[in-house]
């Protein structure tokens, strides 16, 4: 594919972006005391630029010296002027133009809010600003304006969306003011209106953008019928662009219009909402944001008019160099949508990754040339020991990869089978792609042995083999009914019936029942706790989930035990205690994973000195050089099979 009109340039206002494709604004859970740009954030930005991204558009910066609880890069004083012009200076070695983004939080992260009330996007109930105040408060935003002109930035990004406190002051749900600052749309208009025009005022050739929720999904907040008004309103002023969001934090937006839609919820979510925008100022440019993650996508949405520019956010951190590998007809890493980075910031933490080790450790990023090059034996092809392959393969050693299914991935193939999970087969894909054009030797339907270890002689032996199925222990367990729900995820049509129970109702279980509903089965989840996905890491994942299940009709038992399977079915303990019977075909078991018994610690060079238990300890007396990892040496995610991969593949 040509790609012609996501990499063709466009104005906004007096300034040529190279391409369509804007790094959109995300916080990464760094910070320095004194409120400067931390250096390691300003590589990472670098490192997306050098990937091929026409725009960047910083994270919030603050434009006043109070007014918010956490710390934040400011943009309220000169003293932070060559902090700015250090990032400005670093995106400018590249074909990449970059704006600041200029903000203030309101009543979410301070106690000041255009009208003091209870709302379930506040804390608690903030004190309500005066009109004095919020004149104070446009002015600073102007003079931001100006600190951003003297650091070279090419624009500047009004931040009035995820209601924030522009979003606020424009939001009839947030605005209960009667003076000159609320009442009607005009006045609740004024604050965003006198910050853009004055800074137009006095900086004529700066190009100011605005971002904007145009559905707050709050009862009688902005919908799209008022964002579109919004949206002219603005447009009217000169506004340099429109960049499309939503607040999207309340349980019920999480599936429609959710701002970071996690893999349950389809692709583009937002797309429906940009339209509506666009359609409303068709004139001014418009940036679309919400999931987008696949190349050939964004082409449709520029080509077809929809939009005008992308703003990739979790895209680019899986994949800082997606726009070049697009433009050259590559792969790109994809992004799964799991909101792991997302869920980092919302517990104040540092951005990771899932599919990227390398995130905001750019500088780390360079592998090393090793000393011998080495014939290295990995056994197991999930991810961890696909990226310790690919690693070690790409610093020049002869890799061998085996692996006893007859498909890689390990947990990654079997997650991609639900209709829910696209975003998990697309890695799927990009693992066998990236082992396709690798060195890699990759054996399929190999099942390792001690002799096989030994004939190979391999310099270093790596296990990566997964992890044990936790079963409940309840008669009956092992009849031929009771199945995992692996397997029924690996080939659901090797299983017959029309009723399956799936025991445990976290990830695995929830993905299982909703792929058997949409095979024909009527299914019921037991689960011991009080509620669904109790475990998870993602906070934005449980919602779209219910809905989901609530879509298959789907029943849910929870604070429900398993007592018993039976020939017939399964036997549970309810609630209050009554034993209770349900006919099923199947009784799928969902229940988790155990690492093997082991008595080490995680990698280490000298596993053949330690006892370990079964096929682990038979393999790693075979060889000097023994690294274990992924989830046989420590439980985890993809991100710490990604990361624990990368390590080793790197340093043998």
């Amino acid at each position: 594919m040509s790609f012609s009109h996501l990499f063709s340039p466009i104005k906004l206002g007096t300034v040529v972006i190279p391409n369509r494709t804007a790094m959109a604004p995300m916080g990464v859970g760094l910070s320095s005391p004194d409120e400067t740009w931390p250096l390691p954030e300003i590589r990472y930005f670098e490192e997306r630029a050098a990937g091929g991204t026409g725009l960047i558009i910083t994270p919030f910066t603050r434009v006043h010296g109070s007014l918010a609880s956490i710390q934040l890069v400011g943009i309220y004083d000169d003293r932070f002027i060559p902090s700015h012009k250090r990032l400005v200076e670093r995106i400018h070695r590249y074909d990449t133009r970059i704006f600041l983004q200029i903000a203030l939080s309101g009543g979410q992260l301070s106690h000041e809010a255009p009208s003091s009330l209870y709302s379930n996007l506040y804390p608690v109930k903030p004190r309500e600003l005066t009109a004095d105040e919020l004149d104070e408060l446009a002015e600073s935003f102007v003079k931001a304006a100006g600190r951003a002109v003297e650091a070279g930035y090419d624009g500047v990004e009004v931040h009035g969306a995820h209601s924030y406190l522009i979003g606020q002051m424009m939001s009839p749900a947030l605005n209960k003011r009667t003076d000159r600052y609320g009442g009607t749309f005009e006045k609740r208009m004024k604050f965003p209106t006198d910050i853009i025009t004055q800074i137009k005022a006095k900086f004529p050739d700066l190009p100011v953008g605005f971002k904007f929720s145009a559905d707050e999904y709050l009862k009688r907040g902005v919908d799209i019928t008022l964002g579109a008004f919004i949206a002219r309103h603005i447009a009217e002023l000169g506004a340099a662009y429109l960049h499309v969001s939503t607040t999207g934090l309340t349980n019920e937006s999480l599936y429609k219009y959710c701002a970071v839609s996690p893999m349950y919820v389809p692709r583009n979510n937002l797309m429906p909402l940009v339209r509506a925008i666009k359609k409303a100022v068709p004139a001014t440019p418009v940036i679309a944001g919400g999931s987008i993650t696949v190349p050939e996508e964004a082409e449709e949405f520029i080509a077809q008019g929809d939009c005008d520019m992308v703003a990739l956010g979790r895209t680019i951190l899986a994949d800082p160099h997606w726009a070049n590998h697009a433009r050259e007809g590559k792969k790109v890493v994809p992004c799964i949508r799991c909101n792991v980075c997302y869920c980092q910031l919302w517990t104040g933490k540092i951005l990771w990754c899932s599919v990227n080790p390398y995130l905001l450790r750019e500088a780390e990023q360079k592998l090393p040339v090793p000393a011998v090059k080495k014939k290295v034996m990995v056994v197991g092809a999930g991810p961890a020991g696909i990226r310790c392959a690919l690693t070690a393969a790409k610093r020049g050693h002869e890799v061998i990869l085996c692996e006893k299914q007859s498909t890689v991935g390990g947990m990654v193939y079997p997650g991609s089978r639900p209709d829910c999970k696209a975003d998990m087969a697309r890695l799927y894909e990009w693992y066998v792609s990236e082992l396709g054009e690798s060195s890699v030797a990759l054996r399929l339907n190999c099942t390792v042995t001690p002799e096989m270890v030994e004939k190979e002689a391999p310099d270093a032996l790596v296990i990566a083999v997964g992890a044990e199925p936790s079963l409940p222990d309840v008669p009956g367990i092992d009849l031929p009914h009771a199945v995992q729900a692996v397997d029924v995820l690996r080939d659901v049509n090797r299983f017959r019936g029309k009723k399956a129970v799936v025991i445990g109702g976290g990830d695995v279980g929830c993905e299982t029942a909703c792929y058997l509903a949409d095979h024909g089965f009527k299914v019921t989840i037991v689960e011991m706790l009080r509620e669904l996905m109790s475990a998870s890491h993602s906070i934005f994942s449980k919602h779209p989930m219910l809905e989901l299940l609530k879509a298959r009709n789907v029943t849910i038992m929870t604070e429900t035990r398993l007592n018993a399977v039976t020939p017939e079915g399964v036997e549970v303990l309810l609630p209050n205690g009554k034993q209770w019977g349900i006919d099923a075909d199947l009784a799928v078991i969902a229940t988790g994973f155990k690492k093997p018994d082991a008595s080490f610690d995680g990698e280490s060079s000298s596993m053949h000195l330690v006892s370990l238990s079964g096929f682990i300890g038979s393999l790693s007396v075979k060889a000097d050089e023994v690294h274990i990892i992924g989830d046989c040496a420590s439980l985890g995610r993809i991100r710490e099979a990604t990361e624990a991969g990368e390590r080793v593949g790197s340093r043998i």
